[in-house]
């Protein structure tokens, strides 16, 4: 298991610490983000995968309601490494945002958590619990299927009937081919 509380812009505790919405831009807030999705990828490659239950679980958190800093974030995770976001276990908290303004996100989002100053009373921030189901990125080339990977039973093989069949084909072919030729004439 591995949890990321990731660095962030910490617009999530502007209501105890007012410094916060002068000292933050929109270029820091690029720039954490991009910091957050290179942190989060190395916390799903140190997971390890699930065994009977156990394990594979990423929990990744921020002290900030920024939409670039969470939904963003993992929608990148999402399409990126083998993992799907499954349910926090927290009972409060309200879902995460599957659509804001002309941005839309999975549908699975909605198990993600955002936390309110003005609504739970506590700092603002964002939780996701994901589950890693493969090892490496959804590009790599070497997660493509190979012969390994397909099982191909054993067939009994009748060679009398084989034969026989391979006979009568040859026979047809060359009967078609005949009928051509007298045709052509």
């Amino acid at each position: 298991r591995v949890l990321l509380d990731a660095p962030c812009s910490g617009l999530g505790v502007i209501s105890r610490d007012q410094s916060v919405k002068i000292q933050r831009t929109i270029k820091d807030i690029q720039r954490i983000a991009h910091l957050q999705k290179e942190l989060l990828c190395s916390a799903i490659d140190c997971a390890s995968l699930p065994i009977n239950g156990k394990g594979g679980i990423i929990v990744y958190s921020t002290c900030s309601i920024s939409i670039e800093e969470n939904e963003q974030v993992i929608e990148y995770i999402l399409s990126k490494k083998h993992v799907k976001l499954i349910d926090t276990g927290l009972t409060v908290g309200r879902p995460g945002y599957t659509r804001y303004q002309d941005k839309r996100f999975h549908s699975s989002m909605v198990l993600t958590k955002r936390f309110y100053p003005h609504v739970h009373n506590m700092d603002g921030f964002f939780v996701a619990k994901l589950l890693k189901l493969n090892h490496g990125n959804k590009s790599d080339i070497n997660e493509e299927i190979t012969t390994d990977d397909i099982h191909i039973p054993d067939i009994d093989i009748d060679e009398q009937a084989y034969e026989q069949n391979n006979k009568a084909n040859k026979k047809s072919l060359k009967k078609m081919k005949r009928n051509e030729s007298t045709s052509d004439s």
